[in-house]
């Protein structure tokens, strides 16, 4: 019988990183399994802006790990990214906010309105109280990202199975996996990595297991440049958390998004 280490379910951005962070900490006998291919799922419909400013500065760390580690592997471009404030009690959120990110040490600056349309030329001071900028954010492709992953897992060790459907896990009587069951034959293992995203709840429960997990509908849209108005290929990215909304520059046009609050 195959035999691994820990077994990684789940092929997306999320799935690859798992794997190749384990076998960067030591674990050689990692295997990921996928039942299409890498990124077949929500993966790969990702805006993929990579921003770091948030509330907490535990995942603004996070954050400053991940640009760090997509810098390593190339696939990320840096334009920096704007952070609107669209009434005066989300400027002094803002200003909180910056005040946090300086202390871990992250570069971010709260700018006016003008500065920002400096920036951004495409944006109007109407309305805008100022911004958070942060230089050393931007964004990736999703794809790209999760091949270069999968890849430097390999380089490690891991071994990263397309088109193979888990179909079961089975327990001991005392409630600890023996193997996963694929269509391809099971492997043995003591240990395993939901990452299938909206199907986590179902692999969990193969274990017998539970996992919160809500999918949440989320739309974005990409438009097509307009010949003589293209937008700049290094126009930051941005979020306006007022008004729900976010975007980037792609191929001369704009993609643009809405998030719940």
């Amino acid at each position: 019988m195959e035999r691994a280490r820990a077994v990684v379910v789940g092929g997306g951005i999320t799935g690859a990183s798992v794997a190749y962070h384990l076998a960067k900490a030591g674990w050689r006998d990692v295997v990921l399994l996928e039942k299409d291919e890498l990124t077949s799922g929500s993966t790969c419909h990702a805006a993929g802006l990579v921003t770091q400013f948030n509330p907490s500065p535990t995942m603004m760390r996070f954050r400053r790990y991940s640009i760090e580690l997509y810098q390593e592997l190339g696939v990320f471009e840096t334009v920096g990214s704007l952070r609107f404030a669209s009434s005066k009690d989300h400027m002094m959120e803002l200003q909180r906010g910056v005040s946090r990110a300086r202390g871990i040490g992250l570069d971010a600056e709260l700018i006016s309105a003008t500065e920002a349309a400096r920036l951004m030329p495409a944006i109007t001071t109407e309305s805008l109280y100022g911004a958070v900028w942060m230089p050393g954010d931007g964004h990736l492709d999703p794809h790209t990202a999760t091949h270069a992953l999968a890849a430097a897992a390999r380089k490690l060790g891991a071994r990263v199975n397309t088109n193979r459907r888990v179909t079961g896990i089975s327990m001991s009587g005392s409630n600890a996996v023996e193997s996963v069951n694929t269509d391809a034959g099971p492997i043995e293992t003591e240990v395993v990595v939901v990452a299938g995203g909206i199907w986590g709840p179902q692999i969990a429960a193969m274990a017998g297991a539970f996992v919160v997990s809500t999918p949440v509908d989320h739309q974005h849209a990409a438009l097509l440049a307009v010949r003589g108005h293209e937008m700049p290929h290094d126009m930051p990215c941005f979020r306006d958390p007022d008004n729900l909304i976010y975007g980037k520059a792609e191929a001369g046009g704009i993609v643009l998004g809405g998030y719940e609050a």
